[in-house]
């Protein structure tokens, strides 16, 4: 059967379409607001997009709906010239401020042929909503909306801070970091990022791993397919190049730290650039990627250093030069904040709302939180998620889990 809901929505549910009826007022809310904001590609230049700016007009014209018209904005042009929107929006005057950090940005969704459903739009099926973006972070997003639209000011024994933020994914400096260079956060405010979490929701990240991307440029000597004695293999030599830098640095640093999921340190090939574009020709140039994720206890300067040695040793015994530029590095904050105000609070609703103890953990990637930590601000990281989606065709988030998220943050906002 195929039903009509209200404004002659339709919604996909396994294989029919079907209109959710009311929790369900809340499911309305959540999938017409993911229809609305997943159809918008907010991709960044860098990663070959147009930004985050349409996206950021729909969530402001989403809060003026609700009745909320005090948004504030900081925007910032990037390095190609695109603004980047970066909002925020505080409702009440208590002494403390809860705020819920989300980004707007998401990555590019790889291999279309890959995706069951269209990337760009808000499918339905079962629990789950379908679409780029939908787990990172539109359910971070949606669960802020959802959260506003219900929120009782009366019962409100804090400040609420919602924020809406660009370039998350690609680095930070348009996004988290304007925000923070502009005192937008307090040294005593409680910081929720909705950008990581498990399927139980027992995790609350405390800490996260330094980033550091690397390119590798190796030039040799370009020639035909035939003469492979007068020229030099760049592609060739890269590809050794990689295996010896991978084992070098696992076998390096080895030690481990179980606050951490994989408890060690982490160093992966990933991207290549094209080098020729026909199959006879030797190509002299070479590019490829690695993105390390590493333990707090390691200095990122040692770990360069060693980097540099082994491309000395490489470029001795062979016929090409190796240049490696940094792409991004973010230092992991120190781990401090167990006892931080906010952990307790969040870890005491969760077993009041859900009956299970929480945990404190470490991830390899890095959220807002991170920033904020190093800005001397305490931040937790959670969210009831299945993460194994994010940056996968058909990402999902999970509209039970939004709903259990909203009552976890009420009874931290009320005080419950």
């Amino acid at each position: 059967m195929i039903l009509a809901g209200p404004e002659n929505e339709l919604y996909r549910f396994g294989h029919a379409l079907y209109m959710p009826k009311g929790n369900d007022e809340k499911t309305d809310f959540l999938i017409k607001t993911a229809k609305r904001l997943l159809r918008i590609i907010a991709i960044s230049p860098s990663s070959g997009g147009k930004g985050e700016g349409e996206k950021a007009e729909e969530v402001v014209k989403i809060l003026n709906e609700l009745g909320y018209d005090g948004v504030q904005r900081i925007d910032v042009k990037d390095d190609k010239d695109v603004t980047r929107p970066n909002l925020y929006l505080k409702i009440g005057n208590h002494e403390k401020t809860l705020w819920i950090i989300s980004h707007l940005d998401t990555v590019p969704i790889g291999d279309r042929k890959l995706w069951k459903y269209d990337p760009f739009d808000a499918t339905v099926d079962g629990d789950r909503i379908y679409g780029r973006g939908s787990g990172d972070n539109g359910q971070g997003i949606f669960t802020s909306l959802l959260l506003l639209k219900y929120l009782e000011k009366e019962r409100m024994k804090y400040t609420l801070g919602l924020a809406f933020v660009s370039d998350e994914e690609t680095g930070s400096k348009y996004g988290i970091t304007p925000l923070i260079e502009n005192k937008v956060f307090r040294k005593d405010d409680l910081i929720l990022v909705p950008d990581s979490g498990d399927e139980k929701g027992i995790n609350i990240e405390i800490a996260e791993k330094t980033v550091l991307w690397l390119r590798f440029i190796v030039e040799g000597k370009q020639g035909h397919g035939s003469r492979p004695d007068i020229s030099v293999n760049a592609f060739l030599e890269a590809s050794k190049l990689v295996q010896i830098l991978e084992k070098s640095l696992n076998d390096t640093y080895t030690d481990k730290d179980e606050l951490f999921t994989p408890s060690y340190s982490t160093f992966v090939p990933t991207r290549h650039e094209e080098n020729v574009q026909n199959i006879n020709t030797i190509p002299g140039r070479d590019i490829f990627y690695f993105d390390c994720r590493i333990l707090p206890k390691y200095d990122p300067d040692l770990v360069m250093d060693h980097i540099s040695r082994v491309i000395n040793t490489f470029e001795a015994d062979k016929k090409v030069t190796v240049k490696v530029e940094v792409v991004q590095r973010e230092e992991s904050s120190p781990v401090i904040y167990r006892e931080a105000e906010i952990m307790k609070l969040l870890s005491d609703a969760i077993l009041k709302k859900r009956g299970i103890k929480t945990e404190l953990i470490g991830i390899g990637g890095q959220t807002f939180a991170n920033h904020i930590r190093k800005d001397g601000i305490p931040a937790a990281v959670w969210s009831t998620a299945d993460e194994s989606a994010y940056h996968q065709a058909n990402e999902f988030c999970t509209i039970s889990y939004i709903l259990k998220d909203l009552e976890v943050l009420e009874s931290i906002l009320y005080s419950e």
